[in-house]
């Protein structure tokens, strides 16, 4: 599974939201994933400039040809994470 984002949307300062691909099993489809909280400053305990995010999105399995157990098991999956960037 690789995600790439392709842009950044902002409203204002504030990060919203990322377009970008997903690529699963040879699948390429685009996935947007909201951005829920994003904070940049000095790293408590190194103190390297860093910024946190939390980010979500979702995507279907079967868009990228995964069928089994479908509708059993369901085809929604959902993505919740949390990165964290250093400046270089």
């Amino acid at each position: 599974m690789v995600y790439k984002s392709t842009k950044f949307n902002f409203n204002g300062d504030t990060l919203e939201s990322v377009d970008g691909t997903l690529t699963l099993l040879g699948v390429t489809k685009p996935v947007k994933l909201t951005v829920s909280a994003l904070k940049c400053g000095p790293h408590p305990f190194n103190k390297k400039p860093v910024c946190g995010a939390d980010a979500e999105g979702s995507f279907k399995r079967t868009d990228f040809g995964m069928k089994f157990g479908v509708p059993a098991i369901s085809d929604e999956v959902k993505l919740s994470f949390s990165v964290l960037a250093y400046q270089e």
